[in-house]
C-alpha cells in the first residue's frame, strides 16, 4: 500500500466509526435523519449491501423520527428484555463472571479514556464501556492516523495503528460482533438491522486490515 492508500483508508474508516458511534449513542433526531438523507449516507449504506427501504424515509421526518425512536427504545432501553449497549454485560471477567455493569473491562476502558483524554458525555452516566464510546475511541485514533499520513509523519501514524490494533483486540472484537448479531436477530425495522449487518462486516474487515496495516507499517510501507 502507498502512503496515499493508507491515508484514504484511514479517512474512510474514521467516517464509518463516527457514523456507527452516532447511530448507537442515542435515538437519532429529525435533523440527523435529514443529514443522513441529504449527505448520501443512505446511498453509501446501500453501496455496502445494506437493504435500506427508501420508502420508509420518503415520509414526513417526524414520522420517521418517531418510528426510529420507538425501535431504538425497544432494542436498547426497554422496558423488558433489551440489548445492552455495554461491553461488561457480554465479556466475562477474570473469574468468569459476566452480565453486570462496571466489570473489569469497564475499568480497563476507563483507563484508556483517561489516558487519551476522551471526554465522556454526562448522558452515559460515566460508564465508559458504552458501544458509542468505544467506537468513538477508535474513530479518534484512526483520525489521528489519517492526519499523520497527511503530514507524512509515518512514525506517529504507525503508533496510531498499534494503539488501534491493541484497543480493538482488547475490547471491540470481544463483543461488538455479538452485539451486532443480537440487533440483526431482534430488529423489526430495516434501518438498525442493516446497519448492524454492515457494521459486523466492517468489524470483520478491520480484523484483517489492522494486522495487515501494522505489518506493512512496521516494514516501512
Amino acid at each position: 500500500m502507498t502512503l496515499a492508500s493508507f491515508k484514504e483508508s484511514a479517512r474512510s474508516r474514521c467516517d464509518i466509526y463516527a457514523f456507527l458511534a452516532t447511530i448507537f449513542s442515542q435515538e437519532i433526531n429529525a435533523e440527523q435523519i435529514k443529514t443522513l438523507m441529504d449527505s448520501g449516507v443512505l446511498e453509501m449504506l446501500v453501496g455496502l449491501d445494506a437493504k435500506i427501504d427508501h420508502k420508509f424515509f420518503n415520509r414526513p421526518l417526524k414520522e420517521v423520527e418517531e418510528d426510529l425512536a420507538v425501535e431504538y427504545t425497544a432494542l436498547f432501553i426497554g422496558p423488558g428484555k433489551h440489548i445492552s449497549l455495554h461491553e461488561s454485560i457480554y465479556v466475562p471477567d477474570s473469574t468468569g463472571k459476566m452480565g453486570y455493569y462496571w466489570g473489569e473491562c469497564t475499568a480497563d476502558m476507563k483507563k484508556w479514556v483517561d489516558h487519551y483524554g476522551l471526554k465522556i458525555s454526562e448522558k452515559f452516566e460515566s460508564i465508559p464501556d458504552h458501544i458509542s464510546i468505544e467506537l468513538e475511541f477508535m474513530q479518534r485514533i484512526v483520525e489521528q492516523e489519517y492526519l499523520s499520513w497527511g503530514r507524512n509523519d509515518q512514525e506517529t501514524a504507525k503508533r496510531c495503528i498499534e494503539v488501534a490494533r491493541t484497543f480493538f483486540n482488547k475490547h471491540i472484537i470481544k463483543w461488538v460482533p455479538l452485539f451486532f448479531d443480537k440487533i440483526i436477530e431482534t430488529a423489526k425495522l430495516d434501518f438498525y438491522r442493516e446497519i448492524a449487518t454492515v457494521g459486523k462486516a466492517f468489524i470483520s474487515a478491520e480484523v484483517e486490515l489492522l494486522n495487515e496495516k501494522t505489518d506493512l507499517a512496521v516494514e516501512g510501507c
